[in-house]
């Protein structure tokens, strides 16, 4: 019956292969939940045409950030959006304050 030792030892590398295979999808399905889900890892912009920027008023593209780090304006009632220009002296602001803008 050495048939029988070969058909065991097959089956054995089979499922063998079969776990790892699990858990290496189970760790990959962590991480790729964790990289697209998670708020610290890349900051959130929201943009729109045709908006009158909140603080000079011209009429452009607007920009507002959304979310970064502890910045959270998500829920924000009345977001403000700014022209490029006031956008970038806004993301500076906001750098000062500590806050990670990319």
């Amino acid at each position: 019956m050495p048939g029988v030792g070969i058909l065991f030892a097959v089956m054995g590398q089979s499922l063998a292969a079969i776990v790892a295979n699990l858990i290496g999808g189970l760790i990959f399905f962590r991480v790729d939940q964790f990289i697209f889900t998670s708020r610290s890892l890349a900051a959130q912009w929201e943009v729109k045409e045709n908006i009158s920027c909140v603080d000079c008023g011209k009429v452009a593209r607007g920009y507002r950030l959304v979310r970064s780090g502890d910045y959270d304006k998500s829920n924000d009632a009345a977001p403000g959006f700014r022209c490029e220009e006031c956008s970038k002296k806004k993301t500076e602001t906001l750098r000062g304050k500590g806050i990670k803008v990319e």
